[in-house]
């Protein structure tokens, strides 16, 4: 609704009705492409942003600007990479301690601390966390399940 006041009030190209259902299949698609059967907000986000960019690109110069003003709260997202990083960790963890179960011969799944070489999860969170892990190690969604000692990450208790 915003973008069609928007666009109809500084003479640019109005949005139609098909731009909006486009909105909808790059979001399916997006969620399809990340293997999903679902569509999370995230999607949205991104279909909304490639709309914003499209839309704005087709208009003249001077509206394009203007509309790229007005829109850019819509724009602007925060790459919070921490749940992203959680999902690595728990992976990792994962897979180290079926290696320690099948290592120590337990049949059973029970719960046993996990000690996961830092290394190994940083070589894995390398593609999308090119900062520094020490905030990450510090957040709180990560302390209620890990520690870090002596460059280890160790699993709380279960």
């Amino acid at each position: 609704a915003d973008i069609r006041r928007e666009s109809s009030a500084v003479g640019g190209i109005p949005i139609a009705v098909r731009h909006i259902e486009s909105v909808i299949r790059m979001a399916e698609a997006w969620a399809k492409l990340h293997l999903r059967d679902y569509v999370r907000a995230d999607d949205i986000d991104n279909a909304i942003d490639m709309l914003l960019d499209s839309f704005i690109q087709s208009q003249k110069l001077s509206v394009a600007r203007q509309l790229s003003k007005k829109f850019e709260k819509y724009k602007t997202r925060q790459t919070d990479t921490t749940q992203l990083l959680l999902h690595t960790l728990k992976r990792v963890v994962d897979d180290r301690a079926i290696y320690e179960r099948v290592l120590k011969g337990l049949e059973d799944f029970e719960k046993v601390e996990v000690k996961c070489p830092m290394e190994s999860f940083e070589n894995e969170a390398r593609d999308f966390a090119r900062h520094n892990l020490l905030d990450f190690y510090q957040h709180p969604e990560f302390l209620k399940k890990y520690r870090v000692e002596d460059n280890t990450i160790i699993t709380k208790g279960k």
